[in-house]
């Protein structure tokens, strides 16, 4: 089997779009598959309708030029040439967008995390000022890929039911995406780990947040937590990662700014964070998909989060984190850590169960083993 890997980002980088192509990339040759990249792609004609663009901003608008279909045709004739070049027996993309008007004659499998529909009405900010006509198109975009493709795998069961609103729920699949950081830990190494920070830090606790868009990660409420977490006489460290806090930083926050994965050092850095934690505290107000979490679990951190989006699938509550109602306030987030800090012994259990989600679930290889099973179904399907 010969799969064609197509990506509009580079994802020989492990800085494009949060590592996802590149870590399922990696895996596939880890694990020996026939892989063939076209990657990143290229839309000249991304030029054409650049004035548009331009346009939608002097009206205090914005479009996506991806969703063009004159763009659509150049990604899908690149990949058909491509398809044609390579022997090609299966086409793989991580976004619909590459495939939308691909007609190669070859199955296609789609992987990510989202559609269109459902981060209009989702990620309100992100979306709220696109032009009534862009969002024709990234809708229009959205269900012919879907239509186009023959498996469309999602992040998470919000992502797999937004997609049953608009294509045949018999095609889709989901695989959560796993954790970037490596892991060369035990189970025993987790327990003894999570063992000796209760016994070493009782009266203390450091949390970890982890995001760049430091609003809608509810940065504010992380700050917020460890501030009444002090306040009721339990010395708690907030480290973040990613982004900046408005205004003025307290004394018990240490803001580290961006950590990048693809350096040593960057790597290293993480890896101490995720280790030295109590918690990952991470109050999103929108979430497609999380490998912060996946990379909590890996490393037994138990997360504290809102049940919003794709989270649940990552963090089961009151298994390997807690999912609160979204709209809980810093009180609820700083009570629920309390509790848990109150009982070494149920500490115990969120690490060990954290890491047991990640060996069973939250990992790139488990996933791309079920992708790479999914791309062979299709090719005998087709034959």
């Amino acid at each position: 089997m010969r799969i064609g890997f197509v990506s509009i980002p580079d994802a020989s980088k492990v800085t494009s779009w949060s590592g996802i192509p590149f870590q399922i990339l990696n895996q596939f040759r880890t694990q020996s598959v026939d892989v063939q990249l076209l990657s990143p792609l290229q839309a000249k004609s991304k030029y054409l309708v650049a004035p548009a663009r331009l346009l939608a901003r002097a009206r205090g608008q914005s479009v996506t030029l991806d969703h063009f279909p004159i763009v659509l045709r150049d990604y899908a004739e690149q990949i058909d040439r491509f398809v044609q070049d390579r022997g090609i027996e299966v086409v793989f993309s991580t976004s619909t967008i590459p495939i939308t008007l691909l007609k190669c004659g070859k199955p296609i499998v789609t992987w990510t995390d989202a559609v269109f529909h459902g981060m209009r009405d989702y990620y309100a900010k992100t979306f709220a000022n696109l032009s009534h006509r862009a969002v024709k198109r990234g809708m229009w975009q959205e269900e012919t890929a879907l239509e186009n493709c023959t498996i469309a795998a999602f992040a998470s069961s919000w992502a797999l039911d937004g997609a049953a609103k608009i294509t045949d729920a018999q095609k889709l699949r989901i695989l959560p995406f796993g954790s970037s950081l490596p892991v060369r830990h035990s189970a025993e190494q987790i327990t003894e780990r999570a063992i000796e920070k209760r016994s070493k830090r009782k009266g203390a606790c450091e949390l970890l947040f982890v995001g760049v868009n430091w609003a809608r990660k509810g940065g504010d409420i992380a700050v917020e937590t460890a501030r009444l977490l002090n306040e009721a006489s339990i010395e708690t460290r907030l480290n973040i990662v990613g982004s900046q806090p408005d205004g003025p930083i307290p004394s018990f926050v240490k803001s580290l700014g961006f950590l990048n994965k693809s350096s040593d050092e960057g790597m290293r850095k993480l890896i101490e964070l995720y280790e030295s934690a109590d918690f990952l505290i991470l109050p999103t107000q929108a979430e497609a998909a999380g490998i912060v979490f996946s990379e909590a679990s890996s490393f037994g951190l138990p997360s504290i989060t809102y049940e919003t989006g794709g989270v649940p699938d990552y963090i089961r509550d009151h298994v390997n984190g807690i999912c609160l109602e979204p709209g809980s306030t810093a009180d609820r987030f700083a009570l629920e850590i309390k509790k848990i800090l109150e009982n070494p012994s149920e500490y115990e259990l969120y690490a060990s169960a954290g890491f047991r989600e990640y060996r069973e679930r939250l990992n790139w290889a488990t996933s791309v083993r079920r992708l790479v099973e999914l791309c062979a179904e299709c090719i005998r399907v087709e034959r």
